[in-house]
Parts: structure tokens; sequence; C-alpha cells
């Protein structure tokens, strides 16, 4: 007769177990993935069918029993390590959606607001344009599957252990990246900024040349113009712009397991 030992037991749900909760907070703050229109199940099935294709990949797992307090570390610091790599790729994206934002209020239609599928909130219909075409050049990329190299990387950097952990550094990093956010979506909205502010300028001076004109009739439509002409140069390039982007975040969660590994 065979006998199992309840530590035995542990460790061979451990193998699947760990990996699962990291995989699992991933999806739940990596692009797309983490859209409202995903589901908990989708989410969760998807987990564990990726947990299953790593586990014979990982290093070994530790012992640990699941219902100390022990085991309730590892399980916060799984779910906090595969958050930090989501939101490391989501910040980063977001670029794109912040320089729709600004173009769209240069142009006159901040007032059109849309429901983003992918944010889960209200945003310009330009930046939600913008988050699709990203959505897409991202899974085009294949960003989704540099993720998951990202994380499987991440057992070796930050193995399971309860000595081991993000650190308060790390999260003060990654709230630094705001700032190369809002840096590099002024660099992307700039050129349609540009266009825009000489037509504003045109069109001061050409208030000033004949005030009875009416501005309001004249300017809606040539900003309109204008910004779709900013957009046409844009798109083109936007494949490039996502590329640089993409290669950004998943340095920027490579530094941050590194930073977290070395404070450990």
């Amino acid at each position: 007769m065979i006998n199992f030992t309840a530590l035995q037991v542990e460790q061979w749900i451990g193998a699947f177990f760990w990996p699962f909760l990291r995989v699992l907070a991933l999806l739940a703050t990596a692009p797309m993935f983490g859209a409202t229109e995903i589901t908990m199940q989708i989410r969760l099935g998807l987990s564990v069918l990726v947990a299953i294709a790593l586990a014979p990949a990982l290093p070994a797992m530790p012992p640990v029993e699941f219902g100390s307090v022990l085991g309730w570390t590892l399980v916060l610091q799984q779910l906090l390590i595969g958050g930090v790599i989501g939101l490391s790729m989501a910040l980063i994206l977001s670029v794109v959606q912040f320089a729709g934002s600004v173009i769209s209020l240069q142009m006159g239609l901040g007032f059109s607001t849309l429901f983003d599928p992918i944010q889960g909130v209200q945003v310009t219909s330009l930046a939600s344009f913008l988050n699709l075409i990203t959505t897409l050049l991202f899974l085009s990329l294949n960003g989704h599957l540099l993720l998951l190299a990202v994380l499987a990387r991440s057992f070796t950097m930050l193995p399971v252990s309860a000595t081991i952990g993000i650190d308060a550094q790390s999260w003060h990093a990654l709230a630094l990246e705001g700032t190369a956010l809002f840096s590099l979506g002024v660099a992307l909205a700039a050129p349609a900024v540009a266009i825009l502010l000489i037509a504003n300028l045109g069109l001061g001076a050409l208030s000033k040349l004949a005030p009875q004109l009416n501005l309001f009739a004249i300017g809606f439509p040539l900003f309109l113009a204008f910004g779709f002409f900013a957009m046409y140069l844009l798109v083109p390039v936007l494949q490039s712009v996502v590329r640089h982007v993409v290669e950004i975040g998943i340095d920027l969660s490579t530094s941050l397991l590194r930073q977290a590994a070395h404070g450990a």
C-alpha cells in the first residue's frame, strides 16, 4: 500500500499552486487580459493552463503548509510579484491613450467620451480608438508572450520564498515611471498639438482681422481637419511606437524584479 505524507501532498500541489497565483495576478493587471469584458472564469482557466505549462520548467517549490502564516505570506507575495509585472506593462501602454486624450482636447473632442472596454473607464473617443489599435499591435508583436517569458524568468530571479518579495523601493520605482508616462505621452502628442497650436494662432490672427466672423463655426471644423491630418501622420508610426513602449515595459518589469532580488 502506497502512503503519502501531508507534506508530500502539499509539495506536489504547491508545484502548480504558487505559479498559478503569480499567473493569475499577472492576467488580472496585464493589458488586454485585465479588461472588464474578460470574466474571472476565463482568467482562472487561462491561469490554470499557463501554470500547468510552466510548472515543469520552474525551480522546485518549497514545501509549505497552506494554512500556516508562512503559507498566507507566500500567497500575498506571489500576487504582488505577478501584479507588478502586469502593472509595469499596463502603465507603459497607457502612453498612447494619454496622447490620444491630449490630442482630443486640442481638437475640441473632449466632450466626446466613450466607455473603453479595455480600461473599463470613460475616455475620449480618440483615446479609445488609439487604445484599441495599441492593443492589437501589442498582440501582433507577441507582447503577451514576452510578458509570460518575464513571468517564467521571475521564478528564477524571485523564487518562492518567505525571505524574498517586492520591497518598498520597487513600488517607489514603479510609481516614478509615471513621470516617464507623462513625458512619453506628451512627446507622442507633440506633433499633433503643434499643428493644432498653429491653427489656433492663425484663427486668433483671423479674429483680429475680421472680428465679425463666427469663430466657432470656422474654428471647430478647422481644428477637426487639422487634427485628423495629424492623426493621418501619427497612425503609420504607431507600430514602431508600440514596439518601443513594449520594450520599455519589459525592461521595467525585469529591472523591478532584479531590484527586488538584490534588495532581498
